[in-house]
């Protein structure tokens, strides 16, 4: 019963226009006595429109609706356990729906959109002046009745201005200063295809131009170089400010217009070549200058102005009275590098001359166009940073021979006692010394070592050599942002090289013989090229290569060369010092000469064999330190 009572009550409030404002209320009370909308619902929904959503909802979950059939809108949306009320809330705020309920049956309707109250646009005042003093008359017309122009200048001026029966829903536009009002009245006329004439009571007729009285006075106009105001819609409100700056708010306006009322309240001086005649702008401004008016107005059109004193210029760019030449000097960059990077574009109908000794160039051409460039090169006109990298070199060698053995023989040549005892032994003894060393010896035991003939000859060595040798250098070089900076050090070795050439002087052959010396080098070498980014990170490209000269194969053989050679690219911090790994070279010897068997046995191999040792160790390391330079 009470179900029915409250299904009753939501049917009259429908009915008369009382139902509940709130469809989360509304929706809440009916959830009090209807579970199935509190029942939790997760859903990834995509593709489905309004109406397919509701009606697989309404399947599931057992709940009476009804959806209006024109709820077509596609829903997107993603539900993760959430009552069934909550996702209809959801729905009917998004998707501006009306919900109600009539009879336990949840209705779904698409709400009706309000009409608009369109307003009545008030009658725009003409604009025209009179002055009696001079019988001058002014008009800024766009798009008017003909009809309120007609009687404005009626009323203003005194004089009859009657138009035409077949004028009478003819627009016109027109705007004149200070003119004659004969000159306007007809200007007007012949801008707005019609035709003037004037009786001998002093009454204006306007009337409308036929065909050929169109193409007539087109022609006319076009070899005065007269040209028709386009009739275009528009409004402009201008303003002097306090500060002497223009307020301007223009819709649509026509260029030439909004720049002869804007001249004329600012009392400039300006001359047309020709008029932008059918451009229009729109335009809302309260700090704005006559210069900034027609920069603005002119950019990305074939127009522009040059002031000479207080005198504008106006009219197309290519007139020859409106080029403009002006010096362009760069205070950071070099001209050479800067010419390269100039858009093809902004180079169209401007002529370049570079100027070396001023680090500058002149351009020629319009004056958009100049000050395009103008733009551009300040752009790039920035410091370029200098690199300047310290270089470390540090090569370490490290070696050790040893050298011992005795070497006896028979020679004719005769042979002097000589050589050196201490720090090292190396020495020849011929006969003499040999047998009075044998001698000292003799008596003092049971053998008897005898005598060695005269041309015996002994030479004694046991030689140690240890070296290290630790070479640095420190050159530093500078280059700029993107430049390459190169170093190299190293030794150059001459070879020669000869030709023979086969000559037939008809008596025989001969060979000719010519050569030229030619050189090699062998060098360590580091080329590096940084690009400094705009967090001053540097980012290094290095290339080391290091070459050695090896033994020649002839006396006029050009040298072997063995070369080790790495690149890298690498990136560090401002004043950060970077190791590059070592270039390492190992030479080990171990080499001996005997008599046979007894160079083996210990102790006697000392006296029958000679032995050479030898053991060398080399390291090249590179650092390199980049600091940023401005």
């Amino acid at each position: 019963m009470k179900r029915y009572l409250m299904t009753v009550l939501l049917l009259l409030m429908t009915i008369t226009g009382f139902s509940q404002t709130s469809t989360e209320n509304l929706l809440n009370d009916f959830a009090e006595n209807h579970e199935e909308l509190l029942k939790t619902i997760t859903i990834d929904v995509s593709g489905l429109t309004i109406y397919e959503f509701l009606n697989s909802i309404a399947l599931e979950h057992r709940v009476n609706l009804s959806v209006d059939s024109e709820l077509n809108n596609t829903i997107e949306s993603n539900f993760f356990e959430i009552p069934v009320k909550d996702v209809f809330m959801f729905l009917a705020n998004k998707y501006q729906m009306e919900v109600n309920i009539v009879n336990d049956i949840i209705v779904f309707t698409k709400k009706k959109a309000e009409r608009e109250v369109k307003n009545e646009p008030e009658k725009k005042e003409i604009e025209a002046t009179y002055n009696n003093q001079n019988d001058f008359l002014s008009i800024n017309l766009s798009n008017e009745p003909l009809e309120n122009v007609a009687k404005k200048i009626t009323d203003i001026s005194g004089k009859n201005l009657i138009i035409g029966p077949t004028l009478k829903d003819k627009k016109v536009s027109a705007y004149i200063l200070n003119r004659p009002f004969e000159q306007v009245v007809e200007m007007m006329a012949r801008s707005n295809q019609m035709i003037l004439s004037i009786d001998e009571n002093e009454f204006y007729y306007l009337e409308k131009e036929s065909d050929d009285e169109v193409k007539s006075a087109s022609r006319k106009s076009m070899e005065q170089g007269l040209k028709p105001l386009a009739n275009i819609e528009s409004s402009a409100e201008i303003k002097i400010m306090e500060n002497g700056f223009l307020s301007i708010k223009a819709f649509d306006t026509d260029i030439t217009a909004l720049i002869a009322e804007v001249a004329d309240q600012l009392h400039i001086n300006y001359f047309m070549y020709n008029r932008p005649d059918g451009l229009t702008t729109t335009l809302v401004s309260e700090t704005m200058t006559f210069d900034n008016l027609l920069d603005h107005v002119f950019k990305g059109k074939p127009f522009t102005y040059k002031k000479t004193g207080d005198f504008y210029l106006i009219g197309d760019q290519n007139i020859e009275g409106l080029r403009s030449t002006e010096l362009i000097q760069l205070e950071n960059r070099t001209i050479e590098t800067v010419l390269e990077t100039l858009p093809k574009d902004l180079m169209e109908n401007v002529e370049i001359k570079e100027f070396l000794e001023l680090n500058g160039f002149v351009v020629s051409g319009s004056r958009p166009r100049i000050l395009e460039i103008k733009e551009y090169v300040k752009e790039i006109d920035i410091v370029v940073p200098m690199i300047l990298i310290e270089v470390l070199i540090v090569q370490y060698q490290k070696s050790s021979e040893v050298q011992t053995g005795i070497q006896a023989g028979l020679d004719n040549e005769s042979r002097i006692t000589s050589g050196v005892l201490f720090p090292t032994t190396d020495v020849q003894a011929n006969s003499t010394s040999v047998n009075s060393l044998i001698d000292a010896f003799n008596g003092f035991g049971i053998f008897n070592l005898g005598k060695v003939t005269k041309n015996f000859y002994l030479n004694l060595r046991a030689l140690e050599n240890n070296s290290v040798i630790n070479l640095k250098s420190t050159p530093k070089i500078s280059t700029l942002n993107g430049h390459d900076a190169k170093l190299s050090i190293g030794e150059t070795s001459y070879y020669f090289e000869q030709n023979n050439r086969l000559i037939n002087n008809g008596l025989g052959s001969d060979i000719l013989q010519s050569g030229q010396w030619k050189s090699t080098d062998a060098n360590l070498s580091v080329s590096i090229r940084p690009f400094v980014s705009k967090d001053e990170q540097i980012t290094l490209t290095i290339i080391v290569e290091r070459s050695t000269f090896l033994g020649r194969q002839g006396e006029n053989a050009p040298p072997g060369k063995a070369t080790q050679q790495f690149e890298s690219m690498v990136r560090c911090l401002n004043g950060e010092m970077i190791l590059l790994g070592g270039l390492d070279e190992l030479d080990k010897q171990n080499s001996g000469t005997g008599t046979p068997f007894l160079s083996k046995v210990p102790v006697l191999k000392w006296l029958f064999s000679s032995r050479r040792k030898s053991n060398s160790k080399s390291k090249l390391h590179v650092f390199i330190k980049p600091t940023v330079v401005y």
